[in-house]
C-alpha cells in the first residue's frame, strides 16, 4: 500500500459511462482515491507505472477485454526496471463464465459487477491489505459448487451475510423487505446446515467460497 493514508485506485473500463459511475462510487469514500483511469490494458499498464496505485479495478464487460487488461498489467511484475511490488487487481464480473479466463497472476479478487457501493469499497480495502477475495458472483454450476442447493437470490443473500451485512443492510442492498430477507436467511441456513452467521462465514472459508490470505 502507498505511503498515503488513502487507498489509491486505478480504474480500467472501456465504457465511459460505467467508468464515470465507478469513479463516483469510490470517490464518495474519504479513504479511497481514484488516481487515474484507462480504457484498455495497454493504457492501464502505462498508467500503472506512472501512478503506482494500491489497487487496479478492472470492470469486465466481456471476459476477453478483462483478460487482456489483466495480462498487460500483470506482465509488469516481471518488467524492467522492476516495480517495488507486483500489481494487485480486482476484477468486476458480470458473467460468471468469464471467471476462469481472468483468474490470472495478479488477480487477488473477483466481485460481481452488480455489487453495491459498500461492498465494492470493502473489496478495494481488502485488496490493498494484500489479502485475497473471491466471492460468488451468481448462481454457481451444480456440478462442483457447495451452493448448488441455493437459488440465485439465496446466493446473493449468503454472499452478503459472509461480508457482515445486517438484515437491514441486506434489505437495502437487494431492495427486499426485511421479512423477505429473514425468510431467505432461514432457507440458506437450512439448506446448508448452518447454525448461525458465524458458522456461515466459517463454511464459506472452508469451502473456498471466500478466502483471505497473505
Amino acid at each position: 500500500m502507498s505511503g498515503s493514508a488513502r487507498t489509491t485506485v486505478l480504474l480500467v473500463d472501456s465504457h465511459p459511462i460505467s467508468l464515470t459511475g465507478l469513479r463516483t462510487i469510490l470517490e464518495q469514500f474519504p479513504d479511497l482515491q481514484v488516481v487515474g483511469d484507462a480504457p484498455d490494458g495497454d493504457t492501464a499498464a502505462t498508467r500503472y507505472r506512472q501512478l503506482r496505485p494500491d489497487v487496479v479495478v478492472i470492470n469486465s464487460h466481456t471476459g476477453t477485454d478483462a483478460a487482456q487488461a489483466v495480462r498487460r498489467v500483470g506482465a509488469l511484475a516481471g518488467a524492467e526496471p522492476p516495480l517495488p511490488a507486483a500489481p494487485t487487481m480486482l476484477v468486476l464480473l458480470n458473467d460468471t463464465a468469464a471467471a476462469d479466463r481472468v483468474r490470472l497472476p495478479g488477480v487477488k479478487g473477483l466481485l460481481s459487477s452488480r455489487s453495491g457501493s459498500q461492498e465494492l469499497a470493502a473489496a478495494v480495502r481488502i485488496m490493498a491489505t494484500g489479502r485475497s477475495l473471491l466471492i460468488p458472483t451468481a448462481r454457481p454450476g451444480p456440478e462442483n459448487s457447495p451452493l448448488e442447493k441455493l437459488t440465485v437470490r439465496e446466493v446473493e443473500v449468503f454472499r452478503l451475510i459472509t461480508r457482515g451485512y445486517t438484515n437491514a443492510e441486506i434489505s437495502a442492498e437487494l431492495t427486499l423487505s426485511q421479512s423477505t430477507v429473514k425468510s431467505h436467511i432461514q432457507k440458506v441456513m437450512e439448506k446448508l446446515g448452518l447454525r448461525n452467521r458465524v458458522h456461515a462465514v466459517i463454511f464459506a472459508y472452508e469451502q473456498n467460497i471466500i478466502h483471505s490470505g497473505s
